[in-house]
């Protein structure tokens, strides 16, 4: 099993203690263990605070404002906490419980909601709510229901239950509200709610021109966004805006109405001011931490070499900035193949350069070619990506100035063997982004790899990636360095704890120290809006209506999607958190599809999905999901893992075999026996077929090519075009053919047609009582055991209408929750149906 880097499961809380006493800061985390703990103050690691708490020393005033933060590492990554801020005042609030929750009564599958208030005579007000355990005493805490109300979509099962609220002044004071009881009684008809969801939201757009990327003081990532600037926070839930209009121009103002033409790079200071090399204006501009912008050096529109001061002075397609120990600016121009330096002041002045060409020695006799990337070590020295050259290039500091200039690495050739080796032996590509950490140098070069070049010894190695053509943007592929894949166009900055984070062409994505790539948002993400704030993680569904999304429900009571839009598999819990269990959100279909590959397998977002035709989704005993996709069916194991389980992603056809070389036509239904044997209604092949725990694929029932419908003995039973499967509690599997519903025997030996049922069926489920509830053009439809005819449930309509007097436009899938639960697709929603 591949080993998986830890990730924050509780983010440590602030604190806030009188003086005197100790705080205390909490994380959890999940991942391959052993996981190793360290805590850190204000940045710096804390000797002995290796255990999930760490505690303080008795605080002094002099302690308040402090920031303690855990970094978690295992084999196979490491991840840290959010800063937890440490309070301390001379004596302990007081808290006041206002108004405590009130009981409340309502109907099945509508919302309940309790209310508490608080106040702190001094600190911040921290609410949790808390649910008793089996309608007992014990109370265990909600997740993320820490707001004033706390609102349930309740079902029959939460009649009884007990609700509170836990209060806290800032760690100082606390104390629980009373308990409020909710009384649940069943409804006198069907009840249509939104299945409930928490922490889902619109991710922030972004732009294919992903370019540059700084690792700010706080520990978040200002990137560029084609003409603007955007920032991931550091607990990487979050972009927000920064500055830049988006449109194209020079424009210096507040950040709202800024505007920039082509940035490519990007540098901070240490009051937060960040420096642009705006490559399309020619200029150095200014960004202030409010997102003020004003231009530094060089005139927009007019290129150029010439040294001066501010607008004097010009440049030719600035394309890297970085700042020097020095507080200056080093600048790479790419136009006038040079190295210039930028005072605080705009005072400009030629570091290194001259000619186009390939030349070491003195600064000015020295020669560049398009050069693309600059990063500063701490002792003055410059590494260049000399871009045009295929090297990188080495100023040496001399005092105050620049030294001689060397070829530090790169054979200058674009040979494809072995890449890596010493120094001039070994092959970089038009190096195009760099990142320095301590000894280690980390290049980006244009054909989608990332090198590593160790400054002592000029060795180098490749951390990860595939070597493709040069400037081939193919590589959205996450997962371990053995097969993830980046872009080759885009900037890299160093992250925590060994890793990078790229902008990447079209995607933020970060790095491992070993190489893992996960990607964080995606300019090709479904629904990305200016004004949103999420990441991938936050992504709502997009449910497509037909055959684009299916659901299921897993032995866990997990409701598990696959969204054809987005190309996800994910999973609700009965808590309502929603988290990935395979797929790229935007990965092959999304701006260049089918680049990659088809069968794109991997854990979580290492694996890819085309999507749409035939999308279903099924759950065996154990939790692992069977998704179709493009006539081949992937297993997703309990673990995230994907893999190819039979038939073949996007190979269409009519075959038995063994796993991958079994081909399908249209696997519109899928259902699991007891025995794990998984059911495939293969619409296009007018057949059922069968597929074993090890993926060998036979016909259970019809024929190939023979579309009609005949009942009897299965073997020579047929049918038109099966699109449904479902199991009912005796084994017998029930079949959707072409707007009937067929019924194999439990034994296997016959197939009959229910007549009850009529025609125009579509997606249907079947509860433990032996009841079918079925879509029809005119709605929800009940069929219970034995009946002659079915039973209306609920209407369809022009729109989805919630509540008592429900209204569905389809019935997309469908699937039994729970008893006298259902939960459906249907008008890009997902819905729970209460039934009375």
């Amino acid at each position: 099993m591949l080993a998986v880097p830890p990730t924050i499961t509780q983010q440590p809380a602030d604190a806030s203690v009188t003086v005197g006493q100790t705080a205390s800061f909490t994380v959890a985390a999940a991942g391959t263990a052993p996981l190793a703990y360290q805590w850190q103050r204000n940045g710096a690691d804390i000797a002995g605070a290796t255990e999930t708490t760490y505690s303080t020393a008795a605080t002094t005033l002099a302690d308040s404002g402090a920031t303690y933060r855990a970094v978690v590492t295992d084999v196979a990554g490491a991840a840290t906490s959010r800063n937890a801020t440490l309070t301390v005042t001379m004596s302990a609030p007081v808290l006041t419980i206002t108004p405590q929750p009130a009981a409340a009564s309502v109907v099945a599958g509508s919302s309940a909601s309790f209310t508490v208030g608080g106040t702190c005579s001094s600190g911040s007000l921290v609410i949790q709510w808390q649910r008793n355990q089996g309608n007992g005493t014990a109370f265990a805490d909600i997740a993320d229901a820490t707001a004033a109300t706390y609102t349930i979509a309740t079902t029959i099962g939460d009649n009884g239950a007990q609700f509170r609220a836990r209060l806290d002044c800032g760690g100082q004071s606390a104390a629980t509200s009373s308990a409020a009881t909710l009384t649940v009684t069943a409804p006198s008809s069907v009840v249509l709610s939104l299945l409930p969801t928490v922490g889902l939201r619109i991710q922030a757009a972004l732009d294919i021109a992903l370019t540059g990327i700084d690792a700010d003081a706080a520990g978040s990532f200002t990137f560029i966004a084609g003409n603007s600037l955007k920032r991931l926070s550091a607990d990487l839930s979050m972009i927000t805006a920064v500055t830049g209009s988006g449109f194209t121009g020079s424009v210096d103002g507040p950040a709202a109405s800024a505007s920039f033409q082509v940035p490519r790079g990007l540098a901070h200071d240490a009051s937060g001011n960040i420096y642009v090399a705006d490559s399309g204006n020619h200029t150095i501009r200014l960004v202030t931490p409010d997102g003020t912008v004003s231009t530094l050096a060089g005139l927009a529109g007019s290129s150029g070499s010439l040294d001066g001061t501010g607008g004097v002075a010009r440049f030719s397609t600035p394309t890297a900035i970085a700042i020097g120990p020095d507080g200056d600016l080093y600048v790479a121009e790419q136009g006038s193949h040079l190295i210039r330096r930028v005072t605080s002041a705009g005072v400009v002045t030629t570091y290194a350069g001259g000619t186009q060409g390939y030349a070491d020695g003195a600064p000015g006799a020295a020669q560049f070619s398009a050069p693309d990337a600059i990063v500063v070590a701490s002792n003055g020295d410059l590494y260049i990506a000399d871009s045009g050259n295929s090297r990188i290039r080495r100023i040496v500091r001399s005092g105050n100035v620049a030294g001689a200039v060397q070829t530090f690495a790169g054979s200058g050739f674009s040979s494809s063997g072995d890449r890596d080796g010493v120094g001039t032996a070994a092959v970089l590509i038009s190096p195009q982004a760099l990142a320095l950490r301590g000894n280690t140098l980390t290049v980006r070069d244009s054909t989608g790899l990332l090198r590593q070049i160790d400054l002592t010894s000029a060795a180098v190695t490749t951390l990860l990636g595939k070597p493709t053509a040069q400037f081939v943007h193919s590589g959205d592929v996450d997962g371990p360095a053995a097969t993830a894949e980046v872009n080759s166009f885009g900037g890299i900055a160093i992250a925590p704890n060994g890793g990078f984070m790229l902008a990447d062409y079209r995607a933020v994505r970060s790095v491992s120290a070993a190489g893992d790539v996960k990607t964080i948002a995606i300019t090709s993400a479904p629904g990305a809006m200016p004004a949103g704030t999420g990441v991938l993680a936050q992504l709502p569904f997009c449910v497509p209506g037909g055959l684009g999304s299916s659901l299921t429900v897993d032995p866990a009571g997990n409701v598990d999607i696959s969204d054809g839009c987005t190309r996800q598999v994910r999973r609700i819990s009965p808590a309502g958190v929603v988290t990935l269990a395979a797929g790229l959100a935007g990965g092959i279909g999304g701006s260049d599809p089918f680049v990659t590959g088809l069968d794109n397998n991997g854990v979580g977002s290492g694996a890819q999905f085309l999507g749409k035709l035939g999308y279903s989704i099924a759950s065996d005993s154990s939790g692992a999901l069977y998704v179709s996709d493009y006539a081949g069916i992937r297993k997703i194991s309990p673990d995230n893992t994907t893999t190819s389980f039979a038939g073949s992603v996007g190979s269409f056809g009519a075959a038995n075999g063994a796993g991958t070389a079994a081909r399908f036509n249209a696997a519109f239904g899928m259902a699991v026996d007891a025995g794990g044997n998984l059911f495939v209604a293969d619409a296009a092949n007018n057949a059922v077929r069968r597929v074993d725990p090890a993926g060998n694929v036979t016909t259970y029932a019809g024929a190939f090519g023979q579309g009609t419908r005949v009942d009897g003995p299965i073997a020579t039973a047929r049918f038109e075009a099966p699109t449904t499967v479902a199991f009912a509690s005796d084994g017998s599997l029930y079949v959707g053919d072409n707007g009937s519903l067929r019924r194999i025997s439990a034994d296997g030996s016959t197939v009959s047609t229910l007549t009850g049922a009529g025609g125009g069926i579509g997606r249907f489920a079947i509860d433990s009582a032996g009841t079918i509830y079925y879509g029809q053009s005119d709605g929800l439809h009940v069929l219970t055991a034995g009946a002659a005819a079915s039973t209306l449930l609920i209407r369809s309509g022009t729109t989805v209408v919630l509540g008592a007097d429900p209204r569905l436009i389809n019935v997309d899938s469908i699937a039994v929750l729970g008893p006298r639960r259902l939960v459906m697709l249907s008008g890009s929603m997902i819905l729970v149906a209460t039934l009375p």
